[in-house]
Protein backbone atom coordinates (compact mmCIF):
# COMPACT_ATOMS: atom_id res chain seq x y z
CA UNK A 1 0.00 0.00 0.00
CA UNK A 2 2.84 2.44 0.87
CA UNK A 3 4.58 1.87 -2.73
CA UNK A 4 1.06 2.58 -4.13
CA UNK A 5 0.95 5.98 -2.37
CA UNK A 6 4.36 6.44 -3.32
CA UNK A 7 3.56 5.88 -6.85
CA UNK A 8 0.92 8.53 -6.58
CA UNK A 9 2.94 11.53 -4.96
CA UNK A 10 6.01 10.81 -7.65
CA UNK A 11 2.76 11.14 -10.43
CA UNK A 12 1.84 14.21 -8.46
CA UNK A 13 5.67 15.49 -8.16
CA UNK A 14 6.07 14.86 -11.79
CA UNK A 15 3.23 16.34 -14.05
CA UNK A 16 0.76 18.19 -10.93
CA UNK A 17 2.73 21.06 -10.20
CA UNK A 18 3.84 22.74 -13.78
CA UNK A 19 0.53 24.62 -14.58
CA UNK A 20 -0.30 26.22 -17.72
CA UNK A 21 1.44 29.67 -18.20
CA UNK A 22 -0.97 32.74 -19.12
CA UNK A 23 -0.80 33.69 -22.69
CA UNK A 24 1.43 36.78 -23.95
CA UNK A 25 -1.10 39.06 -26.33
CA UNK A 26 0.47 41.17 -28.36
CA UNK A 27 -0.67 43.55 -31.28
CA UNK A 28 0.62 43.44 -34.97
CA UNK A 29 -0.04 45.04 -38.04
CA UNK A 30 -2.71 47.72 -36.64
CA UNK A 31 -5.05 49.87 -39.75
CA UNK A 32 -7.87 52.10 -39.75
CA UNK A 33 -10.04 48.68 -39.72
CA UNK A 34 -8.15 45.76 -38.58
CA UNK A 35 -5.68 44.63 -36.50
CA UNK A 36 -3.85 41.37 -35.93
CA UNK A 37 -3.77 39.91 -32.50
CA UNK A 38 -0.38 37.04 -32.08
CA UNK A 39 0.46 35.64 -29.20
CA UNK A 40 3.30 32.60 -27.90
CA UNK A 41 2.98 29.99 -28.26
CA UNK A 42 0.73 28.21 -26.04
CA UNK A 43 2.84 26.67 -22.96
CA UNK A 44 -0.06 24.06 -21.29
CA UNK A 45 2.77 21.44 -19.62
CA UNK A 46 0.61 18.76 -19.10
CA UNK A 47 -2.75 19.94 -19.44
CA UNK A 48 -4.98 19.33 -22.61
CA UNK A 49 -6.40 22.83 -24.38
CA UNK A 50 -10.08 22.80 -24.10
CA UNK A 51 -10.39 26.44 -25.80
CA UNK A 52 -9.60 30.04 -26.49
CA UNK A 53 -11.36 32.44 -26.67
CA UNK A 54 -10.47 36.26 -27.19
CA UNK A 55 -12.32 39.69 -26.15
CA UNK A 56 -12.73 42.97 -27.31
CA UNK A 57 -13.83 45.60 -24.74
CA UNK A 58 -14.60 42.57 -22.98
CA UNK A 59 -17.27 41.11 -24.92
CA UNK A 60 -16.37 37.37 -26.33
CA UNK A 61 -15.87 37.23 -29.84
CA UNK A 62 -17.91 34.49 -31.58
CA UNK A 63 -14.74 34.85 -34.57
CA UNK A 64 -12.64 31.42 -33.88
CA UNK A 65 -8.82 30.99 -33.67
CA UNK A 66 -7.98 28.28 -36.73
CA UNK A 67 -6.27 25.05 -35.33
CA UNK A 68 -3.23 25.69 -33.85
CA UNK A 69 -3.08 29.19 -35.16
CA UNK A 70 -1.27 31.63 -32.58
CA UNK A 71 -2.91 34.90 -34.09
CA UNK A 72 -6.07 36.18 -35.39
CA UNK A 73 -6.78 38.74 -37.83
CA UNK A 74 -9.82 41.41 -37.41
CA UNK A 75 -11.41 43.51 -39.13
CA UNK A 76 -14.48 45.64 -39.30
CA UNK A 77 -13.16 48.04 -36.55
CA UNK A 78 -14.13 51.39 -36.47
CA UNK A 79 -11.63 54.32 -37.08
CA UNK A 80 -9.44 55.92 -35.20
CA UNK A 81 -10.80 53.93 -31.94
CA UNK A 82 -8.90 52.87 -28.81
CA UNK A 83 -9.96 48.96 -28.32
CA UNK A 84 -8.68 46.87 -25.16
CA UNK A 85 -8.38 42.92 -26.07
CA UNK A 86 -7.22 39.76 -24.34
CA UNK A 87 -7.35 35.85 -24.29
CA UNK A 88 -8.58 33.34 -22.21
CA UNK A 89 -7.73 29.77 -22.27
CA UNK A 90 -9.48 27.30 -20.92
CA UNK A 91 -7.79 24.03 -19.90
CA UNK A 92 -7.90 20.62 -18.17
CA UNK A 93 -6.16 22.58 -15.69
CA UNK A 94 -8.11 25.52 -15.05
CA UNK A 95 -8.63 28.96 -16.96
CA UNK A 96 -5.97 31.30 -17.76
CA UNK A 97 -6.32 35.48 -18.70
CA UNK A 98 -3.84 36.54 -21.01
CA UNK A 99 -2.15 40.09 -20.21
CA UNK A 100 -4.61 43.15 -21.24
CA UNK A 101 -3.52 45.44 -24.44
CA UNK A 102 -4.91 48.85 -25.45
CA UNK A 103 -5.07 49.94 -28.82
CA UNK A 104 -6.21 52.54 -31.47
CA UNK A 105 -7.24 52.23 -34.99
CA UNK A 106 -5.19 54.78 -37.35
CA UNK A 107 -6.95 57.84 -38.83
CA UNK A 108 -7.38 57.52 -42.54
CA UNK A 109 -4.14 60.06 -42.85
CA UNK A 110 -2.10 57.53 -41.14
CA UNK A 111 -0.69 55.14 -44.75
CA UNK A 112 1.68 53.30 -41.98
CA UNK A 113 -0.37 50.36 -41.74
CA UNK A 114 -0.14 49.02 -45.33
CA UNK A 115 1.45 45.74 -45.67
CA UNK A 116 1.87 45.21 -49.18
CA UNK A 117 2.73 42.08 -51.35
CA UNK A 118 3.21 41.61 -55.18
CA UNK A 119 1.58 40.34 -58.00
CA UNK A 120 2.20 40.10 -62.05
CA UNK A 121 3.84 43.35 -63.58
CA UNK A 122 4.35 44.12 -67.12
CA UNK A 123 6.45 46.71 -66.42
CA UNK A 124 9.68 46.24 -64.14
CA UNK A 125 9.69 50.24 -63.61
CA UNK A 126 6.04 49.95 -62.46
CA UNK A 127 7.21 47.37 -59.55
CA UNK A 128 9.97 49.52 -58.73
CA UNK A 129 8.21 52.61 -58.82
CA UNK A 130 5.45 50.86 -55.99
CA UNK A 131 8.53 49.79 -53.63
CA UNK A 132 9.67 53.44 -53.79
CA UNK A 133 6.66 54.95 -53.16
CA UNK A 134 5.75 52.32 -49.72
CA UNK A 135 9.15 53.52 -48.25
CA UNK A 136 8.34 57.09 -48.81
CA UNK A 137 4.97 56.71 -47.34
CA UNK A 138 6.16 54.67 -44.44
CA UNK A 139 3.97 51.53 -45.25
CA UNK A 140 5.94 48.06 -46.04
CA UNK A 141 6.24 45.19 -48.56
CA UNK A 142 7.09 41.47 -48.30
CA UNK A 143 7.67 39.08 -51.12
CA UNK A 144 5.07 37.33 -49.94
CA UNK A 145 1.91 37.18 -49.19
CA UNK A 146 1.53 36.68 -45.45
CA UNK A 147 -1.60 36.76 -43.12
CA UNK A 148 -0.35 40.24 -42.46
CA UNK A 149 -0.49 41.30 -45.61
CA UNK A 150 -3.53 44.17 -46.10
CA UNK A 151 -3.45 44.24 -50.26
CA UNK A 152 -2.23 42.65 -53.06
CA UNK A 153 -0.78 45.47 -55.91
CA UNK A 154 -0.64 43.39 -59.26
CA UNK A 155 -0.90 44.74 -63.36
CA UNK A 156 -2.89 41.39 -64.29
CA UNK A 157 -4.20 38.44 -62.61
CA UNK A 158 -1.77 35.15 -62.22
CA UNK A 159 1.01 34.81 -59.90
CA UNK A 160 0.98 32.42 -56.89
CA UNK A 161 0.74 35.31 -54.79
CA UNK A 162 -2.55 36.08 -56.74
CA UNK A 163 -3.73 32.68 -56.25
CA UNK A 164 -2.92 32.91 -52.45
CA UNK A 165 -4.49 36.44 -51.94
CA UNK A 166 -7.75 35.31 -54.01
CA UNK A 167 -8.03 32.11 -51.18
CA UNK A 168 -7.75 34.81 -48.37
CA UNK A 169 -9.73 37.33 -49.41
CA UNK A 170 -7.38 40.22 -49.91
CA UNK A 171 -7.86 42.98 -51.97
CA UNK A 172 -5.98 42.50 -55.21
CA UNK A 173 -5.44 46.20 -56.90
CA UNK A 174 -3.85 47.95 -59.87
CA UNK A 175 -0.73 50.17 -59.06
CA UNK A 176 -3.41 52.88 -59.24
CA UNK A 177 -4.81 52.38 -55.89
CA UNK A 178 -1.49 53.30 -53.82
CA UNK A 179 -0.48 56.20 -56.22
CA UNK A 180 -4.17 57.56 -55.28
CA UNK A 181 -3.15 57.15 -51.51
CA UNK A 182 -0.23 59.29 -51.56
CA UNK A 183 -2.17 61.85 -53.30
CA UNK A 184 -5.05 62.10 -51.52
CA UNK A 185 -2.78 61.84 -48.40
CA UNK A 186 -5.59 59.30 -46.89
CA UNK A 187 -6.10 55.29 -47.11
CA UNK A 188 -8.53 55.15 -50.21
CA UNK A 189 -11.26 52.34 -51.13
CA UNK A 190 -9.87 48.90 -52.81
CA UNK A 191 -13.08 47.86 -55.07
CA UNK A 192 -12.79 50.82 -57.41
CA UNK A 193 -8.95 49.74 -58.13
CA UNK A 194 -9.83 46.20 -58.23
CA UNK A 195 -7.55 44.05 -60.92
CA UNK A 196 -10.76 42.04 -62.00
CA UNK A 197 -14.09 42.70 -61.77
CA UNK A 198 -16.07 42.52 -58.56
CA UNK A 199 -19.76 41.24 -59.36
CA UNK A 200 -22.66 43.33 -58.15
CA UNK A 201 -26.17 41.80 -56.44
Amino acid sequence: MQEFWQLQQSIVDRFGESAPEAPSLRVKNITQTSLILEWDPLVLHTASLRSLDVYKNKIKLTQQVPGEANFIKLSGLDVDHEYEFYIVIKTTAGQYESNRVTVRTHKMDNLTGIRVAFGTFAQQDTLDQMKTLLDAIGATWTDDVTHETTHLIAQQPGHNNYDTAVKYSIPIVKPEWLIQCDVKKTIQPALPYYIVDVPHN
